[in-house]
Parts: structure tokens; sequence; C-alpha cells
């Protein structure tokens, strides 16, 4: 009696799982499920131009989200959807393939989610919806939340990164050198491991002095008709958030449309850098800086004893400020990677750190 009972279970749990109605809308090979996910090595890299050249082609649409940053937090969903199939009886995990099958059919419904709503946009069967983040935090999980996305990356010059990350945010240099290298050292693995026809490396050099050239390579690696892109209104984008252009003295960094005079130049923004700081970032992030085609400078016998000596200062200092820190700090359930983001974002000295996990630690005295 229970063989026959387990039978029909197993039957009917077939059956439903290939019933129309129980799988999510949209969930199939149309333009809505092959996405343009646009990365960068790191913030100041030049994503929002490359969004708006993009976005100048008919079949491309922008998200609802100027960065929705679902793959920098995609490790607690990959968490889940392996806890869920871990659940799962043998005999029926093969046929919802596992937890990459569920990871799938949970990225259909982030696209359905980012898109725009079709009172605000129109039909949209044609065109593919374009994610931006400026972090290549969770890149691995892009082709298992989304199989059939093609995946552009965009780095920048890695001193340029940095100085620009400064003037804007207030970056400081050593750990900005260091997260510059911890993310180009991703990309450059995450590279290494993929399919080719899935992923595209664009350098924002190239972008900057031939964006013609560089669309087309960009159109051709999606897949899009380059005949209907309007190479004439390339000149017309604006300049959005630039750490200098169009910046008064003391003014914070903003979005505002700006329109390009010759005065915009931002393949400079290292150039008035001393050679000691030069020295410093070829110690650091040398590597990854030749790697991706770019100059790094010397370092000389005597440099490099420097640079062992900043190490051990930088790297004492480190611990010493992370063990003071240690006490005040608030309890975390989950460690999302959008912490790693945000603290581009906002990321300060080490005395701004303390000073604001005394103001965590007095706010719980008070309550």
């Amino acid at each position: 009696m229970s063989a026959e009972l387990h039978t029909s279970v197993r039957a009917t749990a077939i059956r439903s799982a290939e019933w129309p109605e129980n799988r999510i809308r949209g969930h199939s090979k149309s333009q809505s499920n092959n996405p343009i996910i646009l990365l960068s090595a790191c913030p100041r890299s030049g994503s929002n131009y490359l969004e708006a050249l993009l976005s100048l082609h008919p079949q491309c649409r922008k998200s609802r989200f100027p960065e929705d940053f679902f793959l920098a937090n995609s490790e607690t969903l990959l968490q889940f959807c392996r806890s869920v199939a871990d659940s799962w009886d043998d005999w029926w995990r093969p046929r919802l393939r596992g937890p990459s099958g569920l990871a799938a059919h949970i990225g259909t419904a982030l696209l359905r989610f980012a898109d725009l709503d079709p009172e605000e946009q129109g039909p949209v069967s044609d065109c593919r919806l374009m994610l931006r983040s400026p972090t290549t935090e969770g890149i691995t999980a892009a082709t298992t939340l989304f199989p059939n996305a093609h995946v552009v990356v965009l780095v920048r010059d890695g001193p340029a990164t940095v100085e620009s990350g400064r003037r804007s945010f207030g970056w400081p240099y050593e750990e900005a050198m260091l997260a510059w290298r911890h993310s180009v050292r991703h990309i450059l693995s995450f590279l290494a491991g993929v399919d080719g026809r899935h992923c595209l490396l664009i350098r924002f050099e190239d972008l900057a002095a031939d964006p013609a050239r560089e669309v087309t390579r960009v159109i051709d690696f999606l897949g899009l008709d380059p005949m209907l892109y309007p190479f004439d209104r390339v000149d017309e984008i604006p300049v959005l958030g630039s750490s200098s252009f169009g910046r008064s003295n003391g003014e914070r960094v903003h979005w505002d449309p700006i329109p390009k005079d010759p005065s915009f130049d931002p393949l400079t923004r290292a150039r008035s850098w001393p050679r000691r700081r030069l020295r410093r970032f070829a110690w650091l992030a040398g590597e990854e800086q030749r790697r991706l085609g770019y100059p790094v400078h010397p370092v000389s016998p005597i440099g490099y004893v420097g640079n062992v000596v900043l190490d051990v200062v930088y790297g004492s200092c480190r611990a010493a400020i992370q063990i003071a820190l240690l006490p005040l700090r608030e309890p975390r359930l989950f460690s999302d990677r959008r912490r790693r983001y945000l603290s581009w974002r906002k990321m300060s000295r080490p005395g701004d750190a303390v000073q604001c996990a005394l103001r965590n630690w007095r706010r719980s005295r008070e309550a």
C-alpha cells in the first residue's frame, strides 16, 4: 500500500512541475531573459558613460534601478538555493535541476522586478534589459542567476581610478589601491574560467578615446543590429558624476548631466601623482596593472626596501585598529557583500571608523 501511495505522490509531483501555471511567467529565451550585465572593477570606472552609450541603441533599455547590486548580494541567494535543494529527495531533485534550476528562476524574478512597468516603457519584446553595478562582487554568480546573460566588464587605469575616488569620495590612497587590486584579480580569475562568448572586457581609456569603435565591439558581442545605432549622437552624451569637471570648489560630486567642452579630459586624473605614490601603486598592484595592458612605474632597489617598510607600518596600523574596534562592533547575522561596495562610497580614514563605532556604542548604552 505504501509503495502504491509513494508512486502516486511521485507521479503527481512530476505532473505538477510540468503544469504551465507552476512555471514563472516570462521564463523563456526571449529578449527579456537575455539581460546585459554591466559591471566595473569599482566605482569611478566609467560605467555610467558605457550605459549611456548603449542606451542609444533602440534594442537596449535601462533598468528601473540606476545600480541594482543583484550580483553583489547574490551569495545569500545562492546559499538559500543550495539549502533548499539539499532538502529535496534524490528522486526528483534532478528533474528540477538542483540549486542551479532554482537560482535561474530567482534570476528571472529579479529581471521582472528590475524591468520598467509597461506603462512607463511601452513594448519591450525586442529590447535587452541592462543591469548595472559599479562592482564585480558576486560576478561568478552571473551565469548561475542569469544563464543567458552577456556580461560586459569595464576597467580603468588603477592610479586614475584611485585619484578619481579620492577627489569624489575621499578614498584613502592605500586602501583604494588594495581594493582596486583585489577587484582586478577577481576579474582576471573570472575571465580565465568563463566562456568568452558571454563576457567582454572593455578599458575605459579605449572607450573614451574612440567611443564609436568600442561601442561597435560591444554591439557585435551582444548580437545587436549595428545599423540601428545612432553613431552621430555619441558626442551628445553629457558628463555624469565627474570627480572634477563641472564642480565648483567644495561642491560634492553629483550626477546632473553637464555638456562636454574641450577642457574635459578624464584620462589625466593621476598625472599629478608624485613618483613615490606611483612606486607605491606599482608595488601593490603593478602586476594587475600590467596584465590589463597599462604602463607600470618602475620600482628601484631602494624603493623595494621602502615599500617593505610601508607594508609593515600600514599592516600594523590596520591590525591595531581592528583590535581596538572589536568591543564596539555590532553582531551581524549575514555578511552580505553589499557592505564591501558601500565601503567604497563611504571609505574614510581609520579615525572616522572609530568615531562611527563609538556612536553605535553610545546608542546601544542609551537604549
